[in-house]
């Protein structure tokens, strides 16, 4: 069993956080919601910010166009996959001035892989036949069927060619049954059922390979400039 974590953009979620970020002007760089599928630069991230509201203030919540997650997140996640991830310290202050209590940072998750299983979970690739482009439409709070053994020893992790809308992040039974126990909150939770078998690119994938061999180029800017900034960082094979 495995699950679709979200940010969640609701009133009573969002506590009013914004960037100190007049030095930071590229907020393209933070576009990523709670993962860029790839290595970020931590110098295009802001790193302090201020609440403009008395809202409690939770930890996990989104910030313009990305995250901050509290140090008890980063806590569990470290404990799952130590020195995976990305997370970008991020100094907070009170609506006051005052200074949160517990730490906060920008989290990536940097694990991309594909796991859904297109059949089983009721959707497939279609065409846009203005610019012949395969395209699929994955649901953003409903449940994917994931192959096990795929997914392996894994606790996080992002779609490349399948991932739903919105950047959210998948993880096992496991690290969410510690989210819940800690009460380390807010995030979205969908439960994904999970089938042991195997993931094949022919099965799943094939209508993005074909249109990638026809053009010589990855499907999409983002694979592409992932792509680019693996080779860069000497990690072609992530």
């Amino acid at each position: 069993m495995a699950w679709l974590l979200n940010l969640v953009y609701q009133a009573w979620s969002t506590p009013g956080f914004v960037f100190d970020d007049k030095e930071y002007p590229d907020k393209t760089a933070r576009a990523f919601g709670l993962s860029q599928y790839y290595w970020v630069d931590p110098t295009k991230i802001p790193v302090s910010g201020h609440q403009t509201t008395t809202k409690r203030v939770p930890d996990v919540f989104p910030m313009c166009g990305c995250n901050a997650v509290s140090q008890r997140f980063k806590d569990l996640v470290e404990e799952f996959e130590p020195g995976v991830h990305q997370f970008m310290p991020l100094k907070l202050r009170f609506k006051s001035g005052e200074p949160l209590p517990q730490m906060y940072y920008v989290f990536n998750c940097a694990v991309a892989f594909d796991a859904v299983l297109i059949e089983p979970s009721g959707i497939h690739w279609q065409v846009y036949e203005e610019i012949d482009r395969p395209y699929v439409r994955l649901p953003t709070s409903k449940s994917v069927t994931l192959s096990a053994p795929r997914i392996g020893s894994h606790h996080l992790w992002i779609g490349l060619y399948l991932r739903p809308n919105g950047y959210g992040v998948f993880c096992s039974d496991a690290f969410q049954k510690q989210l819940k126990k800690r009460k380390i909150r807010f995030l979205e939770q969908v439960h994904c059922p999970e089938l042991d078998i195997p993931w094949r690119a022919e099965d799943n994938i094939q209508p993005a390979l074909d249109w990638e061999a026809k053009h010589g180029e990855p499907l999409g800017a983002r694979l592409k400039l992932r792509a680019e900034i693996l080779k860069l960082r000497g990690k072609p094979s992530l």
